[in-house]
């Protein structure tokens, strides 16, 4: 941990080559290196004095060289990720208030309270709300872009609409922009590289998750290019800036982060305990794929029963198991 008070928040660099190995060493840079500073959501008790500890925060790249490696699921998850993984991929998409009730509810440039979701990433990327109330498909464009010249460096989508997010009281999206780069390795085969840039970041309890989420994305836009231009493309390194990577001073004291080294003191058992596709895929995923399509909760529309059954179907024939 940095002991100086100099007001200087560090900026750190993760190189790895899973997506374990990488959470590893982000969780020990960030608890060794990281800033201690207060945050909107720590907690005090009725006389003003917090409660917790601050957390510990930086400026974070990391580079995951093979985000497909084996074993590729992080031993540390805080959510069903068979179920995530669908969300990043669209299947709620259709909860989003509309962006013209959004922008009926900002009264004054005053910040305001939607009372749906403001937002999903899946959504914001593929269905981003134009000013003539239309909307654009960003990940169709930016892989026609890469179909018609695969040396563009243009082919980036951003999830940011400030004249909703820069009024919402609660949260904005932390994922701001995804960056596609194609290029042929040695072997003539073309790689397709993504790098991501994230406003802010949960380290603890949040990271390995996202990343499992948006690297599935990687590797689907990597299929939608090969059936564009009719060769195969590889899904390669994933690469990502952080603004703000933190741990939670509350993760300390009542999520285990406190112990975290105790039960992982070393990189090899961190990376031991980590699943494998196979290995999850009938435990978590598939369980928790058919679970999410049998919730009424959601009212998902026809298109997203479709996602979701596609997604159960490619894990069960190994058709597409990433």
């Amino acid at each position: 941990m940095a002991e100086k008070r100099d007001g200087k928040i560090p900026t750190l660099h993760i190189k790895a080559q899973s997506i374990p190995e990488a959470y590893y060493k982000a969780i020990n840079a960030v608890h060794n290196g990281g800033y201690e500073i207060r945050t909107q959501y720590d907690r005090k008790d009725p006389h003003g004095n917090y409660i917790e500890p601050p957390s510990k925060d930086a400026k974070v790249m990391i580079e995951v060289l093979d985000p497909f490696a084996q074993p590729r699921f992080p031993v540390l998850s805080y959510c069903e990720r068979g179920k995530y993984i669908a969300e990043f991929l669209g299947a709620k998409d259709h909860l989003v208030m509309p962006h013209k009730k959004l922008l009926e509810m900002i009264s004054d440039g005053k910040e305001f309270e939607p009372t749906q979701w403001p937002y999903c990433y899946h959504q914001r990327l593929a269905a981003y709300p134009k000013s003539d109330g239309s909307t654009l498909n960003q990940l169709e464009r930016i892989i026609g872009m890469l179909a018609k010249d695969t040396n563009t460096r243009r082919a980036i989508a951003i999830t940011g609409v400030p004249e909703v997010d820069l009024f919402i009281k609660s949260d904005q999206p932390c994922l701001r922009e995804i960056q596609l780069r194609a290029v042929e390795n040695n072997d003539g085969k073309l790689v397709l590289n993504m790098h991501a840039r994230w406003r802010s970041r949960d380290l603890y309890k949040a990271w390995g998750d996202n990343v499992i989420g948006i690297t599935n994305l990687q590797a689907r836009l990597a299929c939608s290019l090969a059936e564009k231009i009719g060769r195969e493309v590889i899904a390669g390194p994933y690469t990502e800036e952080n603004g703000s990577l933190h741990i939670y001073g509350q993760d300390y004291t009542e999520k285990g982060m406190n112990k975290f080294f105790d039960n992982f003191p070393n990189l090899e058992l961190f990376t031991k305990r980590a699943s494998t596709s196979l290995g999850v895929k009938d435990t978590e995923i598939i369980p928790q794929l058919r679970e999410l399509k049998a919730e009424t909760t959601w009212n998902f529309p026809p298109e997203a029963i479709d996602l979701i059954d596609t997604l159960i179907e490619d894990y069960e024939t190994g058709r597409f198991l990433p």
